[in-house]
């Protein structure tokens, strides 16, 4: 089936793929990416309403609608799908498969939780949450130069292994809800999209964005969706997500926390072990959710259920060390190139520029041997290894008296954090230079997996004389096993269901 140019943005002719090769097949199916938002759910609508304008068969024979399960969406878009659009779905005996990840490797596959065009409710989680991989790690969602890592691993890995699996070498049509004011995410997602075509040398699929061909901003999209629906649609997206000031409104987010305090609780938990590893890392940077709804002073039934979630939560001593390496330099890049064998004092320490004019790179590399004090400059943060291992195990109270306790009998220094107030035993504090390391005991949640990589150990005593950690940990360190691969194609498995009880683990 030929793609209506309804849906083609304007394609300069450089960027044009080649012709595909004779083997090219088109499925003649149309796959909705479904977030259960206002974007995707107009555009299902719109698809319902009207199939035909949209290039698809009167009977939707040829739709298929995909939801990611990241098992952290909020219960009222689950709840408002189930009320208002699946009894839609099964009226017009649309497809609907849901999916979700089989656990945190990608060797784990994808599980399929639901396939059916009959579809009675939205599963609310699959094997493996977001969620529980932020709480085994102790850390929050990371907004890593605006990218959203979560959607890629737990969405987009998701819909890509089940569509190979699904239709092999043959294209589909792939509709996404950029809406109007969304044109640089389409215009980004097209090019990605053309070029795993040009590298596979053939069409995996063509991706198409109806609301922006229709000039529909957002708030056309809310309006449409209200009319057809008789409901105001919310938006979509985890309940922990950092985006969540893009999201919606801080207001209407707040809101959101106060009419669920439950899930506020959990993801104010969440936030409290990641800043009592990390200081820096709280759910919007060096904000915390927990100072923005403390700030707002209309939140004390939300924070009143975190903090008997707090109490009422077992808790851990975590022992937490880190190691602060030195920046490789401009000089390392450019003689050694992406992997630096044989480093010398001027791979880690930038040299003066005294230095770059009285002793100039021979033919292979600079010669100064770093002698004088004058050609070193001050080295940079790079990167940092962290290891965390689990001390002692028990209630709140006992937790954080062992970590006060331990305080005293080793003379550490217990200091609140800047940002979280959260008491810290510290026993090591970064230096000013680099490499250095830091090393403190905290108290917080359980649940945070022990962890450190292979050589820590080694390096941490190299760098600072200590060999092991200053409380004995509860268990040993797991054994790394080898990386389990994929082989190129990824499992998929269909959940099992017994009666009305589906299996998923």
């Amino acid at each position: 089936m030929s793609a209506p140019a309804l849906f083609d943005l304007p394609v300069p002719a450089s960027a044009r793929p080649a012709a595909a090769p004779a083997t090219f097949r088109r499925s003649g199916i149309t796959v909705l990416s479904y977030g259960l938002g206002a974007d995707s759910t107009a555009i299902l609508l719109m698809f319902l309403a009207d199939p035909e304008r949209y290039g698809l068969a009167r009977d939707l024979s040829d739709l298929v609608v995909v939801h990611a399960v990241t098992g952290d969406e909020w219960p009222d878009s689950l709840s408002y799908v189930d009320r208002l659009v699946l009894p839609l779905l099964r009226r017009a005996g649309v497809r609907l498969v849901q999916i979700a990840r089989g656990g945190p490797e990608d060797a784990d596959g994808v599980v399929i939780l639901d396939d059916s065009r009959q579809p009675r409710r939205i599963f609310s989680q699959g094997p493996w949450r977001l969620s529980d991989e932020l709480r085994a790690a102790g850390t929050v969602p990371q907004m890593a130069n605006g990218r959203r890592t979560c959607s890629i691993k737990f969405k987009g890995w998701c819909l890509d292994a089940w569509a190979a699996h699904e239709f092999g070498t043959s294209s589909f049509r792939r509709v996404i809800g950029y809406h109007a004011g969304e044109m640089g995410r389409a215009e980004k997602d097209t090019s990605i999209q053309r070029r795993l075509n040009a590298e596979a040398g053939r069409s995996i699929c063509e991706p198409h964005y109806p609301l922006i061909l229709a000039k529909m901003d957002r708030a056309a999209v809310e309006a449409y969706v209200l009319a057809q629906l008789g409901e105001p649609i919310r938006k979509s997206y985890c309940a922990q997500c950092p985006f969540s000031g893009v999201c919606a409104s801080r207001d209407a987010h707040e809101d959101r926390l106060r009419a669920h305090p439950h899930v506020a609780a959990d993801v104010l938990r969440m936030e409290y072990v990641s800043q009592a590893l990390n200081e820096r890392v709280a759910l919007y940077g060096t904000t915390s959710l927990r100072k923005r709804l403390t700030d707002d002073g209309q939140n004390t039934a939300v924070l009143d259920a975190f903090a008997l979630s707090l109490d009422q939560a077992p808790h851990a001593v975590y022992e937490v060390r880190r190691i602060y390496f030195a920046a490789r330099t401009d000089d390392c890049r450019q003689w050694h190139g992406g992997n630096c064998r044989t480093p010398r004092w001027w791979c880690r320490q930038p040299r003066t520029q005294e230095c770059v004019q009285g002793h100039p790179a021979g033919r292979f590399e600079p010669w100064c041997s770093g002698y004088w004090d004058s050609c070193r400059g001050q080295a940079k943060k790079g990167q940092a290894w962290r290891s965390v291992r689990t001390v002692f195990e028990g209630n709140r109270q006992a937790a954080e008296t062992y970590v006060r306790a331990m305080a005293v009998a080793y003379d550490m220094r217990l200091e609140r954090g800047e940002h979280s107030g959260i008491e810290r035993a510290h026993y090591l504090t970064e230096g000013d230079s680099y490499p250095t390391a830091s090393a403190y005991l905290v108290a917080g949640p359980a649940g945070v997996h022990d962890k450190q990589r292979p050589r820590f150990e080694e390096r941490f005593t190299q760098l600072t004389g200590r060999d092991g950690t200053m409380g004995t940990p509860v268990r040993e360190l797991p054994e790394p096993g080898p990386k389990r691969r994929t082989g190129g194609t990824v499992l998929i498995r269909r959940a099992k269901t017994i009666g009305e009880v589906t299996l998923i683990a």
